[in-house]
């Protein structure tokens, strides 16, 4: 956290400026971060929900795979397909 702050020190140049810039751009830093905390929470949230989603989905297929002699070969597809998606994911 220092080191952080003293990069931010170094780069931002905060001597000379006036109190109402300073408090200017911590204003701005902060929106700035609470928009970025709340992306970020709601990523975290889709991917939650993809996850379950996918794994519903190859529920489901194999259950379909046990019961349905006739339509492995669809099942097999739709769980070839739920893995390179997770393999991207």
């Amino acid at each position: 956290m220092a080191e952080n702050r003293d990069l931010i020190n170094q780069q931002l140049k905060f001597e000379g400026l006036s109190k109402e810039a300073l408090e200017d751009a911590l204003q701005q830093i902060m929106a700035d971060y609470i928009y970025l905390s709340n992306i970020t929470r709601e990523v975290s949230d889709w991917k939650q929900n993809f996850a379950r989603f996918l794994t519903y989905a190859i529920s489901m297929a194999e259950n379909e795979v046990g019961q349905s002699k006739g339509k492995q070969e669809f099942h097999g597809g739709r769980l070839s397909m739920i893995k390179e998606v997770l393999e991207w994911f």
